[in-house]
């Protein structure tokens, strides 16, 4: 009988590593900027195999070219409820909406 594979354990054990490489690439970014950007291409490679949401953490990097958000690699501006972010090295621009937290809020009424 084959042996059957432990698919949370390796979730698990995924998860882990991506976020060890997101935070090494944090790291190593303003000394070597090429080897942050190969930690940002394999934990995207391990998300991608493992089917791992990035959520919050996939605003760390560019997109396009996959190379860590630095302070002087990119330019952030605001307007019309969007936040844009452009990538210094290839000129991607990633929109994030700006979302209101107001909530309808109505009280019930009452028909008797």
């Amino acid at each position: 009988m084959p042996i059957r594979r432990e698919k949370k354990l390796e979730k698990k054990i995924a998860a882990e590593r991506i976020e060890y490489l997101l935070d090494m690439a944090d790291k190593v970014k303003f000394k070597d900027y090429e080897l942050a950007r190969r930690y940002v291409e394999l934990a995207r490679k391990i998300s991608l195999k493992y089917r791992i949401r990035l959520k919050k953490r996939k605003y760390r990097f560019c997109k396009k070219c996959l190379y860590p958000y630095r302070s002087d690699k990119i330019r952030v501006r605001i307007s019309k409820g969007v936040v844009r972010i452009t990538c210094l090295n290839c000129g991607y621009t990633r929109r994030i909406p700006i979302k209101s937290k107001k909530k309808d809020v109505r009280p019930a009424s009452k028909h008797l």
